[in-house]
């Protein structure tokens, strides 16, 4: 079954001012990503904004995003919805339309204990092929639902195609402790953007990163860099990431990240699904400066 690795962009959902989806800015969202060398991509995510998104726009955008990569890299879509039925519908999309597999995030705003979610992934994963790969994922601080190790190892054990999680809690200990889910045969991947070296250096399989909508260079040489052994260059590109997504991943980060995609002249417009918003200009214009001067394209220093 078929794993995420290195660098997995969650990517940005373009809109239009009139709120609807822009496909057009999306094909390039996903051209300049892959054209940036990141390894995967993972549409419908917090960062797509699924939550305010409808079912057949879920099913349209990874269409999108599948037709754009043509098999470049790997295309996991998150599928997790409030409800079993549209989880499973979205999966089942998802396998049919060709994509690589799937993330499947906890249930959110009612409280469910271990048995309900326990139920819930059984029920995701007998909905889909034996063979096609799905990753929990845990976001606790939005979901109000967590994922303990405990619970992903009964998860594992029970469903094969289940394969690794994404945990968006920055807990370390906790990222470390998924690494021995399934007898040490699960793939985790860091949601924290800061902890992405420390998640490679601990024998995790790479990130999802939202900041690597704006900045895939650098997570791009992280990953490099790591691979070839330069733990040195690594950890100093890892430091500027760090020292830059105090700005991008500030508050209203979503915004930020589309703020910054159009200044790249990525998408044509930073406007968001209601109820969230867009940066005002005095916003955009202080973000800017305040990233253009850490010399945010530049990895070599």
């Amino acid at each position: 079954m078929k794993k995420m690795y290195g660098v997995n962009t969650p990517i940005s959902c373009p809109m239009k001012g009139n709120g609807e989806v822009d496909y057009k800015s999306l094909t390039n969202l996903c051209n300049y990503l892959i054209e940036k060398g990141v390894d995967g991509l993972y549409p419908n995510g917090s960062t797509g904004e699924m939550c305010y998104l409808t079912k057949d726009e879920r099913k349209k955008i990874l269409e999108c995003v599948l037709d754009a990569s043509q098999g470049r890299v790997q295309v996991f879509s998150m599928v997790g919805a409030l409800t079993t039925k549209d989880t499973i519908e979205l999966a089942r999309h998802a396998q049919d339309a060709g994509a690589d597999g799937i993330g499947v995030v906890t249930p959110y705003y009612f409280k469910l204990d271990d048995e309900e979610l326990l139920r819930y992934y059984s029920d995701i994963s007998s909905s889909v092929g034996e063979e096609f790969s799905i990753y929990l994922y845990g976001i606790p601080q939005l979901a109000g639902n967590d994922i303990t190790p405990k619970l992903a190892d009964k998860i594992a054990k029970k469903c094969p195609n289940i394969v690794g999680i994404k945990y968006s809690y920055p807990d370390m200990p906790r990222l470390l402790q998924f690494m021995d889910v399934n007898n040490g045969d699960f793939s985790v991947l860091a949601g924290p953007d800061d902890l992405f070296y420390a998640m490679l250096a601990s024998g995790g399989d790479g990130t999802i990163s939202g900041n690597s909508n704006v900045i895939p260079e650098h997570y791009v040489e992280i990953y490099k860099a790591f691979r070839a052994g330069d733990y040195e260059r690594a950890q100093k590109l890892q430091a500027k990431v760090n020292r830059l997504i105090t700005y991008i991943s500030g508050a209203n980060n979503m915004a930020r990240y589309k703020a910054a995609l159009k200044h790249r002249g990525i998408i044509a417009s930073a406007a968001m699904r209601k109820p969230l918003r867009e940066l005002t200009a005095q916003e955009e214009k202080e973000f800017i400066e305040q990233i253009e001067s850490m010399d945010y394209l530049d990895v070599t220093k």
